[in-house]
């Protein structure tokens, strides 16, 4: 099946592109979708454990399924001053 990512901020400034879409199957997580795009994009590695990804508008956890129609949204780690 194939899947919808929207891309935030340094994301969307690496690939080029606001969204992206990537196949998956039923049933995958959302570390399997997070691989999938490090895989077109490797240079998004090294922060592969810090992307805040959401579905369907709310923060989610790395092992929740995907289903068909979900709306998957990967945002760069937010990180505060001090």
């Amino acid at each position: 099946m194939k899947i919808k990512v929207k891309l935030i901020g340094r994301y969307k400034d690496i690939t080029g592109k606001t969204e992206l879409e990537l196949k998956i199957e039923k049933g995958d997580t959302i570390w399997h979708v997070v691989d999938v795009f490090i895989k077109q994009y490797p240079k998004i590695e090294k922060d592969k454990k810090f992307i805040m990804v959401s579905k369907n508008n709310t923060y989610t956890t790395p092992d929740a399924k995907i289903e068909n129609g979900d709306e998957i949204t990967f945002s760069p780690p937010v990180v505060s001053g001090g």
